[in-house]
């Protein structure tokens, strides 16, 4: 049975069966089950619903994100090249500091913060969809459309993931080899021939490859969210989240793909990454366009 009491009858008792609705001030306040649900704040933004993928939107992301370098190659080899000398820098910084054997951390600690770092990418794909004319000047300041809070909000969360798993290697590295620093070759020759050093390479890679999986999910299409609509750093990391998810053996596809092709373009001396870093960049854009669709506002109050 249920019954229906205003404000003014006074209190009643509430059986686990009655629901109690009232409308005061337009606002709707339902008591339930002994719970009370409360209005939506004025502001209330939800998460948006993913949709599930395929092996043809995949196929489909990386063909646009290659069209899109095609059609702008000067400001992809600008990202690019920026990135792989900053890439190149941090690595000569390494050798001459003798820090060798923490080179593998670093760059997957580096590569962490990539979502945040294509943004330029991301707006330069998005124009390109609305058929908008790509600007330079926004394009390189793409981090601050939406006033750039809550994206830097995210970058400020992916810089501190990838400090937090340099620190947690270099634990590992400590519980295993000490805190003395070890020449890269005497480390291969550990790994390779002994129990020992096998056993701290596989510690290393689950626990690398538990915090990247979950960077990876949270931010993967966070950060082109966070450009194209006007929504908060943790609703897009939430939509980003269950978008991975839902189609985790594509996502983890994916994944293993950019891996893979970045793993290839760092052992070629960090070059390659001028062309597959904006490729893997544009893509990215697609492939979240396919995922989350189109945001009702895809362009600014002010046309951009």
């Amino acid at each position: 049975m249920t019954s229906v009491i205003t404000p003014e009858e006074g209190d009643a008792t509430l059986s686990l069966q009655v629901a109690c609705r009232y409308r005061r001030e337009e606002m709707m306040v339902a008591v339930q089950d002994k719970e009370a649900m409360l209005p939506l704040p004025t502001d209330h933004v939800p998460v948006p619903a993913a949709r599930r993928l395929t092996n043809l939107d995949l196929q489909a992301a990386l063909a646009d994100g290659w069209d899109d370098f095609r059609a702008e190659p000067a400001y992809g080899l600008v990202f690019g090249g920026f990135y792989a000398l900053l890439g190149l820098g941090g690595l000569a910084a390494f050798l001459l500091l003798g820090w060798t054997h923490m080179l593998f951390p670093a760059i997957t600690g580096f590569l962490l913060v990539g979502p945040v770092a294509a943004l330029g990418l991301y707006d330069i794909s998005r124009r390109r969809q609305l058929g908008r004319p790509v600007e330079g000047g926004r394009v390189f300041f793409a981090f601050r459309r939406h006033g750039g809070s809550q994206i830097g909000l995210l970058g400020f969360f992916l810089v501190f993931a990838a400090i937090a798993w340099i620190k947690i290697a270099t634990l590992i590295y400590a519980l295993y080899f000490g805190p003395a620093p070890m020449a890269l070759a005497n480390l291969w020759d550990a790994v390779t021939h002994s129990m020992f050093g096998l056993q701290f390479a596989l510690t290393g890679i689950v626990a690398g490859g538990l915090i990247a999986g979950t960077i990876f999910a949270l931010s993967v299409f966070a950060a082109p969210m966070l450009l194209d609509r006007d929504i908060d750093v943790v609703t897009a990391m939430i939509a980003s989240l269950r978008a991975v998810m839902l189609n985790l053996p594509l996502m983890l596809a994916w994944g293993a793909m950019v891996a893979v092709v970045i793993g290839f373009s760092i052992a070629g001396g960090l070059l390659a990454l001028i062309v597959t870093l904006p490729w893997l960049g544009h893509a990215t854009w697609h492939l979240y366009v396919r995922a989350l669709g189109n945001a009702p506002s895809l362009v600014s109050p002010d046309g951009h």
